[in-house]
């Protein structure tokens, strides 16, 4: 058997090897170096297929065959690459002769040329002596085996064939370096070519392919499943789920990370080793408890930095390519599939899905490093740039992958770290009866899993940990010391509010019995509303109301509600744009309450008024009417707030930023506001003159909820109160003349105790040091 140390040394050869065939060919534009890439990987792919034949068939027949198949492919491809020379080198001599009987005299371009024809020449000599040595190395492995029969005969054959591959490829690096400026024969860009690139992405896939199948047998953990040969699917879930195959993958794409590094811009070389890390830490490569828990963990980690860079990425690059735009997508699709094969492996046991979304990430990342346009330095990109504003349908496609690939990681961690409990605690509903009891138990339990997921609190910690980091980035942008004391406080309350003291610190038996935390967003937070839990929830919704009252919605809105913690960072925040540019948002401008606002609000308010007397009624005895068994008034909460809250964030490019304001569709927001509207809160100008000579308007272009009539109401009254205002607070952080603030109770008191509201409240900016007359007579 084939010793790990041994297999590790061939597979770093072969990893380096087929690294520097792709750096090859994705700096030449040579027809004939490029026919040399694709001749080196025929001729390896043929080299691990002897491999498998000896495999299969262990004896001297085997090893003849298998270097009887190598020379024939190799005889083959020679013939093909030295008549590329050949042609190469005869048409350059042609043009170099040329020149010289026109010019009677050398001229520099033509010493140019002829030195750079000499150099090719030289470097083609140096292919041929390689192939000499593959040849040599090849009979080398049979020779050694035939001496010192068995396995050890082939381990000593694979340390000195490979051994020497290795050392032949020294003379090719080395006039390769020489001959990088030159200009090379037959020049043409092969890889423009989606199915020249295609072919070289599989062959340099199927070599990988072909040695962790190779090295899966020869090691004989894990097996290949019964039926070998006869077995495709669950082999190549095997093989590519191997330590072998993925961890010699890795190791392939960092050296090519590390080769192409110069060459890659700066902003995707992060984004590449993280991909190459996520993949590092496969869980099912070696088959250890600790190793799995480690690395899903870790993994899922990983993934997170990944996405945030991705998403910095996107608010500080509004401009992409076509190329650019297309890898984001489909990097971040695969990451959708990669998690939801982890979570149906972890769950079922089955390789296949996640098997897939390796072979696609590989493929993803060699196209980006063969690219000749949208990720090298070089390339000119300005042609296809288009602001990812002005996509909607991509970005949809975008947050739609984002979500799926978050919601399996969710999973994924949730199981491994609640184990069979978790799996266990979906509550789906047999399906049975007629067609429309299956369907509707179809949808009940597709509801049931995902909210159970999007409830649960790695969900909320991974959620947190992404869309925190990015508030945590907008707090360097802020201009305002109160907004960015908010911010703060926007990352510090949903870590413990939303997280640890209802999901580690409190029972969920304790949290249904504890106002405001237990029923954080309202009726149906904590479950049924029964008889018992009737003072808590009016405790609840007196607490709550008091704050808007004092401090307007902004105290849910922008900082208890997790919503605050989704939209207010970079990423999230820039996409208020689609306020003004898609046409459901443009219908939701402004305070006015348009009859789409006004059927859905009225539709929300009256189904959790139903919801909760039938909840009621339920509890004490007076009816028995369940959706499937759940309390009408929890899984409607549910439904609102961990189902068609996730499906508003993603239509986003569609509604705009704060749809859930902007649409009403929250109820525990829509209470909240209207409490608001009696209350101290409000926004207020300092001198309504500034903002009658403001040109930019650039209050009405910050609102993340589209109140495009700010300006107005400053001019005509001073100030603005609305109960779509949230108080998010980027109006007044985007007044170019800092002559905005918000007005809450804290400024009625000082205004009561103190002289001057500027002397209590430092912070707030004032201009030529005093405050409008509007402002003063303010009670």
């Amino acid at each position: 058997m084939i010793d790990y140390w041994i297999y590790w040394f061939v597979a770093a050869s072969m990893a380096y090897f087929m690294s520097w065939l792709v750096k090859r060919a994705s700096i030449s534009n040579s027809t004939t170096n490029n026919a040399l890439v694709f001749y080196l990987l025929i001729t390896m792919a043929t080299m691990l297929g002897g491999w498998l034949i000896y495999l299969y068939s262990p004896n001297a027949t085997g090893i003849i065959e298998a270097i009887a198949l190598n020379m024939v492919v190799m005889t083959l491809g020679v013939v093909v690459i030295l008549k590329y020379w050949e042609q190469g080198a005869v048409a350059k001599e042609i043009s170099v002769s040329a020149n010289s009987a026109a010019n009677l005299t050398m001229t520099s371009e033509t010493a140019s040329d002829r030195a750079a024809l000499e150099h090719a020449t030289t470097l083609a000599s140096a292919y041929v002596l390689y192939f000499l040595v593959m040849m040599a190395s090849m009979f080398t492995i049979g020779f050694v085996y035939l001496i010192v029969s068995g396995p050890l005969g082939l381990e000593l054959g694979l340390i000195v064939g490979t051994a020497i591959m290795t050392a032949g490829t020294i003379p090719i690096l080395r006039r390769t370096a020489r001959t990088n400026a030159m200009v090379n024969p037959l020049r043409s860009n092969m890889l423009k070519s989606y199915s020249v690139r295609g072919l070289l992405i599989s062959l340099v896939l199927f070599n990988e392919l072909l040695m962790g199948w190779a090295f899966v047998i020869a090691s004989g953990t894990p097996s290949i499943p019964a039926g070998g040969f006869f077995s495709p699917i669950e082999s190549f879930a095997t093989i590519v789920g191997s330590d072998w195959f993925i961890f010699t993958m890795v190791l392939e794409m960092m050296l090519t990370i590390y080769l192409l590094r110069n060459d890659f811009q700066k902003g995707f070389i992060p984004v590449f080793i993280l991909q190459s890390v996520v993949m590092l830490l496969a869980p099912m490569a070696i088959e250890d408890s600790v190793w799995k828990s480690f690395s899903i963990y870790t993994g899922s980690a990983a993934m997170i930095v990944l996405l945030i860079l991705v998403f910095e990425f996107l608010y500080k690059q509004r401009m992409l390519n076509g190329p650019t735009r297309g890898y984001l997508l489909s990097l971040v699709t695969l990451y959708a599939v990669m998690m939801a094969g982890l979570f149906v492996w972890l769950i079922e046991g089955n390789l296949l899905l996640f098997s897939i979304s390796i072979i696609g990430e590989m493929a993803l990342y060699f196209n980006a490093a063969l690219a000749q346009t949208g990720f090298k330095r070089t390339s000119s990109m300005s042609l296809q740039e288009k602001s990812w504003m002005s996509q909607p349908l991509w970005m949809f496609g975008f947050l739609l992958v984002t979500l799926v690939a978050e919601f399996f990681m969710a999973g994924l961690i949730d199981a491994q770290f609640y184990g069979k409990a978790f799996v266990d605690g979906f509550s789906f509903t047999p399906l049975s009866g007629s067609i429309a009891g299956i369907v509707g138990g179809s949808l009940y339990n597709f509801l049931v899993f995902f909210t159970t997921i999007t409830a649960s609190s790695w969900f909320y910690i991974m959620m947190g940990a992404e869309m925190g980091t990015l508030v945590v980035f907008k707090i360097k942008y802020t201009r305002e010391l109160e907004t960015k004391i908010r911010l703060a406080l926007i990352v510090i309350v949903y870590a413990i509010y939303s997280i640890f003291l209802p999901f580690f610190f409190f029972s969920s038996s304790q949290l249904s019995k504890i106002p405001l935390l237990g029923w954080s967003m309202g009726i149906g937070t904590a479950g049924a509303v029964a008889p018992a839990l009737i003072s808590v929830i009016a405790i609840t919704y007196l607490l709550s109301g008091g704050l808007s009252f004092l401090f307007g919605s902004r105290q849910v809105c922008s900082l208890f509600c997790t919503a605050a913690l989704m939209y207010q960072g970079t990423f999230p925040d820039s996409m208020k744009e689609f306020n003004r540019t898609s046409k459901i948002g443009r219908k939701l401008l402004t305070s006015r309450m348009s009859g789409l606002y006004k059927t859905i609000s009225s539709v929300v308010i009256a189904s959790i008024i139903i919801a909760a007397a039938v909840s009621y009624l339920d509890s004490v005895g007076l009816m028995n009417v369940t959706i499937f068994g759940s309390d009408v008034a929890y899984f409607l909460y549910g439904f609102y707030f961990n189902f068609l809250w996730y499906i508003l964030f993603i239509s986003i490019p569609f509604m705009g930023t704060y749809a859930c304001v902007s649409t009403g569709m929250c109820h525990w927001g829509l209470f909240n506001q209207f409490i608001s509207r009696f209350g101290f809160f409000k926004l207020k100008v300092k001198d309504p003159q500034i903002c009658a000579k403001c040109e930019t308007k650039d209050c009405a272009k910050a609102c993340p909820v589209g109140l495009t009539d700010l300006p107005s109401k400053f001019i005509s009254s001073g100030q603005f109160k609305s109960h779509k205002c949230i108080g998010v607070g980027d109006c007044v952080s985007s007044c170019p003349y800092e002559n905005e603030y918000i007005y809450d109770v804290r400024h009625w008191f000082g205004r009561k105790v103190g002289p001057n509201p500027s002397n209590i409240l430092p912070q707030l900016p004032v201009i030529k040091n005093k405050i409008s007359q509007t402002d003063q007579n303010d009670t």
